[in-house]
């Protein structure tokens, strides 16, 4: 009965996953094309990266200029880095383990932190100066829920107050800094990926074995 229902379960989300994609896919038939790999739309109201072997971002046709910049910007950070790949093997791996509240934990701060670090990144290649209008897009535009679902990456996924806070309180780190959690993270994946060295035990010889026997079982 377990192994029922938990096949039940695993069929319930690649249903709803299915169904969510269908439903994104009817929203996005007819776009305008901006650039390569990026299209207008009029159906969404919020940016997203859409695929997985040809990603393709869809903005929301009403988007300022300078809001599409922000928003391309950390879009391609997120393929670039290959974020699109990681969420759908993030959801096969929730479909798989659904009954498992730590790995659904897992999944929804994987996917906070990926959208986090793509914050941090737009501002440290822009500069900081474009910080408060950064924060202003991803109100703009926040859906203010979590997307569980293998697809798509949306921009303004999660908590946006969270986001903004994040980036109100982000400094770029100094290079001694960042030296040594390279070095911390190399010292620990030696330690972590080498083997104990196993000590086998001293083998007597026959003889020897069978003196100290016959000493033992004539002691009183």
């Amino acid at each position: 009965y377990l192994t029922f229902a938990w096949l039940f379960g695993i069929a319930g989300m690649a249903l709803y996953s299915g169904i969510s994609y269908w439903k994104l896919r009817r929203k996005v038939r007819t776009v305008i094309p901006l650039r390569k790999g990026i299209c207008l739309c009029d159906e969404i109201s919020t940016p997203f990266v859409m695929g997985i072997f040809r990603p393709v971002i869809y903005l929301p046709s009403a988007l300022e200029t300078a809001d599409r910049n922000y928003i391309i910007a950390h879009e391609r950070h997120h393929i670039r880095r290959g974020d699109h790949i990681f969420k759908a093997l993030g959801f096969l791996a929730l479909t798989i383990h659904w009954f498992n509240p730590l790995v659904w934990l897992a999944f929804s701060l994987a996917n906070r932190d990926m959208e986090m670090s793509c914050d941090e990144a737009v501002i440290r290649k822009l500069g900081e100066s474009i910080r408060a209008d950064y924060s202003a897009t991803l109100l703009n535009v926040a859906t203010g829920r979590r997307l569980f679902a293998g697809t798509p990456l949306a921009f303004g996924e999660g908590n946006p107050t969270e986001r903004v806070r994040n980036l109100s309180k982000w400094k770029k780190p100094a290079i001694w800094v960042m030296v040594l959690c390279v070095l911390v993270c190399a010292v620990l994946a030696v330690c972590l990926l080498t083997d104990p060295k196993i000590y086998q035990p001293m083998e007597l010889p026959q003889e020897t074995a069978k003196t100290i026997q016959i000493v033992l079982h004539n002691e009183p």
